[in-house]
């Protein structure tokens, strides 16, 4: 899975990709992350981590450890859900993550007309199920939330509609793709 990040220090900025590599293993507060940087096609990175206490990690990369602060930004920020504040050791950075697919989905801005099929952006488990079947929805009501390297994601519809068909289960896996739910 990949991402597009925009860090900025200051009045810096920079641009960079993230690729999360399959076989990311996580446990209760602990886990390792494989990941490319930049689109670097040699040897991928490692990052082993731990949740010391809410918001704290503590990041092993390369052999270093870096105490890392995580928060996210004002509800008055333009993407919430996106934008964090990210201090290491002293430093502080404002951190943008962007995945690209949903640029694709969102198109120029037209909305989406007839039949659309809700996809699984990730792999990872239904966690609940938060509409029913013929049941109208409002754009950005929640949908489905779905539980992926132990976080809960909530998938929002993208359009005012009414759900048609639910594909899945409460409980049930699901890879990147896989059909949810079609909206009418």
């Amino acid at each position: 899975m990949k991402f597009d990040v925009t860090l900025h220090a200051g009045t810096e900025s920079s641009q960079h990709q993230i690729e999360l590599l399959p076989g990311a293993s996580s446990g209760t507060g602990t886990g390792q992350a494989e990941f490319r940087l930049d689109g670097d096609r040699g040897e991928p990175q490692l990052a082993d981590w731990a949740e010391v206490s809410p918001g704290v990690y503590s990041i092993l990369l390369g052999g270093r450890s870096y105490e890392t602060r995580i928060a996210p930004r004002s509800a008055s920020d333009p993407n919430p859900e996106t934008s964090y504040v990210v201090t290491v050791g002293t430093r502080e950075f404002r951190v943008e993550v962007r995945d690209p697919r949903r640029g694709r989905q969102a198109g120029s801005g037209q909305v989406h007309q007839g039949p659309q099929e809700i996809l699984a952006p990730m792999p990872g488990r239904i966690v609940k199920i938060l509409v029913a079947e013929h049941q109208p929805v409002n754009a950005g009501d929640g949908l489905v939330v779905i539980e992926a390297m132990k976080m809960q994601n909530e998938l929002r519809a993208p359009r005012a509609g009414r759900v048609d068909r639910i594909y899945v289960a409460e409980g049930s896996g699901v890879e990147t793709g896989f059909k949810l739910l079609r909206l009418l």
